[in-house]
C-alpha cells in the first residue's frame, strides 16, 4: 500500500471522534441546563411555599400582639379596678371606725351623765385619750392616757388610778392589775390634777397571752367626785390607739392575788 493511501485513512481515523464528542458535550450541556432550569424551578416553588410561610406567621404575630395588647390593657384596667376597691373598702373601714369611736365615746359620756345625775353635782373624771404603740419585743406595749374633768370647776382633781388588762391564759379569760404581770409599770398611779393629767407606762404580758380590753378604774379621794371605770378595746392590728367602749362588767374576776381595786 503506498504511503500517501496510509495518511489518509489515519487522517480519516482521526477526524471520526470529533462529531462524537460534540454530540456528548451538546448532552452534558443538556443535562446541565435540565438540571439547572429544574432546580430553578423548584427553587422558586420553595420560595413561594416560604413567602406565604412569612406572610402566615407575619400575620399571626400581629394577631398575638393585638391579643397581647388588649390582655395588657385588660390587666392594666382589673389593677386599677382592684386598687380603687381597696381604696374604697379602706376609706369605707376608717370612716367605720371613726363612727365606731364616735358612738363609743357618746356611749361612755351618756354613762358619765348617769353617774353625775345620781351623785347630787359630784363631777367625774374622764379618760380623754388612750394610745398603745407596740414595743421591740412580743408582748411588750407602752400606753398613754389623758385624764380631764368631764364637768368644769370642780377643782382639784385627787385619786387612784388603777389600771388592769383582760385577756385570754390558755383556754381562760383572766383579769390582771399590771402588778400581777412582771416587768410592767406599777398597776396603781396617784391622779392629782386641775385640768388634765398624762399618765405612761410599759406593760408586759405573759407567754401565749392574748390581750383583749385595757380596764381603766378611776378611785377618787374626794367627795366632789364620783368613782368611773373605762374599758378600752386592744387595738387590731398593733400599733393604733385604742378604740373607747362603754363601761361593762369585766370579763372575768380578778385573778386571785392580782392587786389594786
Amino acid at each position: 500500500m503506498p504511503p500517501d493511501a496510509r495518511l489518509d485513512l489515519s487522517g480519516a481515523s482521526a477526524r471520526r471522534p470529533r462529531p462524537f464528542r460534540l454530540w456528548v458535550t451538546i448532552g452534558w450541556l443538556v443535562v446541565i441546563a435540565s438540571a439547572f432550569g429544574v432546580g430553578y424551578a423548584l427553587a422558586r416553588y420553595d420560595a413561594g411555599v416560604a413567602l406565604s410561610r412569612i406572610q402566615a406567621l407575619q400575620s399571626e404575630v400581629a394577631s398575638v400582639s393585638q391579643d397581647l395588647a388588649a390582655t395588657r390593657e385588660a390587666h392594666v384596667r382589673l389593677e386599677r379596678a382592684h386598687l380603687i376597691d381597696r381604696e374604697a373598702k379602706r376609706a369605707a373601714q376608717e370612716q367605720l371606725a371613726e363612727l365606731q369611736r364616735d358612738r363609743l365615746q357618746l356611749a361612755k359620756r351618756v354613762a358619765y351623765f348617769q353617774r353625775l345625775l345620781s351623785a347630787d353635782g359630784a363631777g367625774v373624771v374622764e379618760v380623754k385619750e388612750v394610745a398603745m404603740t407596740p414595743g421591740g419585743e412580743p408582748g411588750h406595749y407602752h400606753y398613754r392616757l389623758t385624764l380631764s374633768q368631764l364637768l368644769p370647776e370642780i377643782g382639784r382633781s385627787v385619786g387612784t388610778v388603777t389600771l388592769k388588762v383582760a385577756m385570754i391564759e390558755g383556754d381562760e379569760r383572766t383579769l390582771r392589775s399590771l402588778d400581777d404581770l412582771p416587768g410592767s409599770s406599777p398597776g396603781r398611779q396617784p391622779m392629782d390634777f386641775e385640768y388634765f393629767q398624762m399618765l405612761d407606762g410599759d406593760i408586759v404580758l405573759p407567754d401565749n397571752a392574748e390581750p383583749e380590753q385595757l380596764i381603766v378604774e378611776i378611785d377618787p379621794s374626794t367627795d366632789r367626785l364620783v368613782g368611773s371605770r373605762a374599758s378600752f378595746l386592744w387595738p387590731r392590728p398593733q400599733g393604733v390607739d385604742l378604740l373607747l367602749v362603754p363601761d361593762a362588767p369585766p370579763p372575768a374576776a380578778d385573778r386571785a392575788g392580782s392587786g389594786g381595786a
